[in-house]
C-alpha cells in the first residue's frame, strides 16, 4: 500500500513540474480602459490564466498562463466572445455591436469612457 501512494505521489509531482508558463502575444482592437477591463475578465475567468497585459499604443495583448490549464486558443475565444478581435480570431459580431460606442459598438456614448485616463 505504501508503495502505490509513493508511485501515486510521484506521479502527481511529476505532473505538476511538466506544468508551463506559456506566454503568448497577439493583436487586438482595444481602444481604452473599458475594454482593458472586459478582455481582463474574459481572460481572468479561465483557470490557468496568470497575468495579462494589453498595450493600447501597439494594440497588443500579452497572456501568461499555465498550458495544462487553458489554451492559446481558448484565450483567444473567450476574447473574441467578448467583442474583441484576438489575433486572427474575428470578434463575435453581436457582442461587438452591444458594446459602448467608444469601444466600437454601435450603441452608446463617449460619455464614461476611459479611454481619456490613459490606461494600458
Amino acid at each position: 500500500m505504501r508503495t502505490i501512494l509513493l508511485a501515486m505521489s510521484i506521479l502527481f509531482l511529476s505532473a505538476n513540474l511538466r506544468a508551463e508558463k506559456t506566454t503568448i502575444s497577439f493583436k487586438t482592437n482595444a481602444i481604452c480602459g473599458m475594454c482593458i477591463d472586459r478582455i481582463e475578465d474574459a481572460c481572468y475567468a479561465l483557470q490557468g490564466v496568470k497575468n495579462v497585459d494589453i498595450d493600447l499604443e501597439t494594440k497588443m495583448i500579452l497572456v501568461t498562463f499555465n498550458d495544462s490549464k487553458t489554451s492559446e486558443e481558448s484565450i483567444k475565444m473567450v476574447i473574441a466572445d467578448a467583442g474583441y478581435m484576438a489575433g486572427n480570431f474575428a470578434p463575435n459580431p453581436i457582442v461587438q455591436e452591444s458594446l459602448p460606442g467608444c469601444c466600437g459598438g454601435k450603441q452608446g456614448e463617449k460619455a464614461g469612457c476611459s479611454a481619456s485616463e490613459g490606461k494600458k
